[in-house]
């Protein structure tokens, strides 16, 4: 998928209008992202205020992590806890060969 959906998740998350369906279908995505769309992510900047568009992954990440914490689901936790350390030694990796 593209970077429009993580746009669209981010917009979804923040103004409060997730519904099961919607989490489930975000979650799905997210936890799902293999490496080498993360590191496509790594090498795009679609949104000017970020580096690139894994942080914004990561924004969404955050923010599933912390309404599955609300629900107990920590389970779903891990898997994106997981996640999140792909997408951040990525960019510790990456950034580190352009240093």
């Amino acid at each position: 998928m593209s970077i429009n959906f993580i746009l669209q998740a981010i917009r979804t998350i923040h103004y409060g209008d997730v519904d099961e369906d919607n989490l489930e279908m975000i979650y799905s995505f997210m936890s799902n992202l293999d490496n080498e769309e993360l590191n496509r992510y790594f090498t795009e900047s679609t949104v000017v205020s970020y580096e690139n568009d894994l942080e914004l992954c990561i924004e969404v990440i955050i923010s599933l992590i912390s309404i599955y914490e609300i629900q107990e689901k920590y389970e779903r936790c891990d898997i994106l806890l997981k996640k999140k350390k792909e997408a951040l030694s990525i960019i510790k990796s990456k950034t580190k060969k352009y240093v």
